[in-house]
């Protein structure tokens, strides 16, 4: 039983709904911060990472990458198919 195709509407929702949810677990929305600190002069540290909505510690550059293959592959199936012959 071959598998129907979608529709290109439906493949550019479903696109879109998936560049949601990547923002969502991807986009560094939140800075976390910390500091240890130390008795001796100059030897406490502190640090800072980002974080996303969900608490997956990300980047710019991690949520681009993500979008990026989400709208590549989101055009390449939405692309209109060529009929044999």
């Amino acid at each position: 039983m071959p598998l129907r195709r979608r529709s290109r509407g439906a493949t550019v929702w479903l696109g879109i709904l998936a560049a949601v949810i990547a923002t969502v677990a991807f986009a560094p929305i939140v800075t976390v911060g910390w500091c240890a600190d130390a008795d001796e002069t100059g030897t406490s540290t502190c640090g800072s990472r980002q974080t996303s909505l969900v608490g997956i510690e990300t980047s710019v550059w991690l949520w681009a990458v993500v979008i990026t293959a989400v709208v590549i592959t989101t055009a390449v199936l939405a692309r209109p198919r060529r009929a044999p012959g």
